[in-house]
């Protein structure tokens, strides 16, 4: 929950956690203030709690206010040019996130203490959590998931030596795109999911929710990455692995929370990255 507070320095905006965990909360918003620092374009925080009283003892950010709109409202009124300037600034907004400096692969708990030596390490200890989170739920689809997390293991192990560790921001869609008033690119939003990990992560949802339709923005989105930083060495085999950790969780995910819709186009997805053993990742599935 979030909402403008006027004061003495200008509006601000707070923005209260509500119904997720607080594990990390203070790692993360340390982030993101770190990465702000480092000149990425992301909200400037200005003040972070763990508890604070005027808010019923709830996390509470406060950050500085920024004008604008998020990018799934204003794309409907900005023309093709427009748009595709947009989706190569996003992308090379998030070139910048990944360029800066990280300590390792971040731990199984916060994601932002290092941990794992390896990206293939990492990779297992996600499969572990996975198997044992399958277990406790009615439904599930145990044969595809181990069918899925085999593969899993295996393609990461594969590109494990070629991977680096990066900040991820791991929930790049159109809602956490701020743009000006004539549809520019300013700010990416909400780092409340960012971690230590594969930079190629930060591929998996611009492909599923903004691109699925639209090459010409997932060309875009790519060129602009390229202008402000290095493509990823084995991107597309890097990808497979990001493609299947994010299924792998998603459909444990849409099964606990009961979301029938969401559930069924995970496990489509699910099942076809299994059967075309992993090329099937999200950038493949990209249509005109």
């Amino acid at each position: 929950m979030s909402w403008v507070l006027e004061s003495p320095r200008g509006r601000l905006v707070g923005k209260v956690l509500l119904g997720c965990p607080r594990d990390g909360f203070m790692e993360r918003l340390a982030e993101h203030r770190r990465v702000w620092e480092h000149g990425v374009l992301v909200p400037p925080v200005l003040a972070f709690t763990d508890s604070c009283p005027a808010v019923g003892g709830q996390p509470l950010t406060v950050f500085e206010y920024l004008p604008g709109v998020d990018a799934e409202e204003a794309l409907p009124s900005v023309d093709a040019d427009r748009a595709l300037a947009l989706m190569r600034d996003t992308g090379a907004a998030l070139a910048r996130l990944h360029q800066v400096p990280v300590g390792g692969f971040g731990d199984a708990v916060g994601g932002l203490g290092v941990g794992p030596a390896s990206w293939g390490a990492v990779v297992a200890g996600r499969a572990a959590w996975l198997r044992d989170a399958y277990r406790s739920l009615d439904e599930a689809p145990l044969a595809l998931v181990e069918a899925g997390i085999g593969l899993l293991c295996r393609l990461a192990d594969d590109v494990s030596p070629n991977v680096r560790p990066a900040v991820a921001h791991l929930d790049v869609y159109l809602p956490n795109i701020l743009v000006d008033d004539k549809g520019r690119f300013r700010i990416l939003l909400d780092l409340e999911h960012v971690r230590w990990v594969d930079p190629v992560m930060d591929f998996v949802k611009p492909a599923m929710w903004m691109f699925a339709e639209r090459p010409a923005w997932a060309d875009a989105f790519a060129d602009g990455y390229r202008s402000a930083g290095t493509w990823p060495e084995r991107w597309s085999e890097r990808l497979s692995v990001a493609t299947g950790l994010e299924l792998l969780t998603g459909v444990q995910y849409w099964i606990r929370v009961a979301d029938h819709e969401m559930r069924e186009d995970y496990l489509r997805r699910l099942r076809a990255w299994v059967r075309s053993d992993g090329a099937a990742h999200v950038w493949a599935s990209i249509r005109p």
